[in-house]
């Protein structure tokens, strides 16, 4: 399980994508992102982004 928390989610989008991005995905992100979960995967898409980009984002902070 590749799982993570909402506030290390957000950091790691401020940094990648900007403060704006991460302020506009605040409210709709679970507190503990599972990478794994299709319906995790699914919220990021409809967000804009996808596991594959929050993962190569965080690289080795997992």
């Amino acid at each position: 399980m590749t799982a993570f928390s909402k506030a290390h989610a957000l950091n790691v989008v401020r940094r990648v994508y900007g403060p704006d991005r991460a302020e506009s995905l605040a409210e709709r992100l679970p507190d503990r992102i599972d990478l794994h979960n299709a319906a995790h995967a699914k919220l990021l898409s409809e967000l804009g982004l996808t596991a594959d980009d929050l993962f190569n984002a965080l690289g080795a902070e997992l």
